[in-house]
């Protein structure tokens, strides 16, 4: 009877976790939508939005969750998924693995640990290709930046302001995330390509390295060959 009851009460406290923050959240192990800490009201007026695809709140799809559950939108400046309930806005619990699938936006999310430059990262990825071999991933950051004191006494100072940084490509081959090669000769060195065929590739393919779409073709190529 003991154990019953005990039962009982470990599945109404899962259930519990998985309906904080909105009624309409299907149930499921995790608690990504318990109401983790609300962002920080800056005290000063700041330029721009820390977000890249908009300010607007969109439906998103989770494997596991209901169809029902809240809206997201992605703070690039602190790595973190949003949502809001009663006109209060408050950062979701991330969960490693999960992914975030926006369709009017198309794109996908994934919350994941990597490394980057020796650093060791935990947050969220646009996955781009995914594949048992090699997949693409793309950081997106914004940075605060500091604004400019006026030279003048008369005039009015310059706010900080949000600023994009550049986006951050990434394979993943198993667990390790590799920095995207800058150039066709670091790119061939790295996955040991052959060159004549990789150089006809690019060619034909009209390879670029500072477009997504280049990038895309490439992780394919590399999937094809490797």
């Amino acid at each position: 009877m003991r154990k019953i009851v005990v039962t009982i009460f470990l599945f109404s406290q899962t259930f519990i976790l998985a309906q904080v923050g909105n009624e309409n959240v299907s149930f499921s192990t995790g608690n990504f939508f318990t109401r983790a800490n609300r962002p920080s009201t800056k005290e000063h007026i700041i330029d721009g939005i820390p977000y890249p695809n908009g300010k607007q709140f969109d439906k998103v799809a989770i494997d596991g969750y209901g169809k029902n559950v809240q809206n997201l939108r992605y703070n690039a400046y602190d790595d973190e998924m949003e949502f809001q309930e009663k006109e209060q806005t408050y950062y979701t619990n991330k969960e490693e693995g999960i992914k975030i699938l926006f369709p009017s936006l198309k794109k996908t999310y994934v919350s994941s640990n990597y490394v980057v430059e020796g650093k060791s990262k935990f947050g969220y990825l646009v996955l781009l290709i995914e594949n048992s071999k090699y997949s693409l991933y793309k950081r997106e950051k914004i940075e605060l930046l500091k604004g400019e004191k006026s030279p003048s006494a008369f005039g009015k100072d310059a706010n900080d302001y949000y600023a994009k940084e550049k986006d951050l490509y990434l394979i993943k081959k198993d667990s390790i995330f590799i920095k995207f090669p800058k150039n066709s000769k670091d790119f061939i060195e790295q996955f040991d390509l052959n060159k004549s065929e990789f150089e006809s590739f690019a060619k034909s393919s009209k390879v670029n390295f500072s477009k997504e779409e280049s990038l895309i073709k490439l992780v394919d190529y590399l999937n094809q060959v490797k």
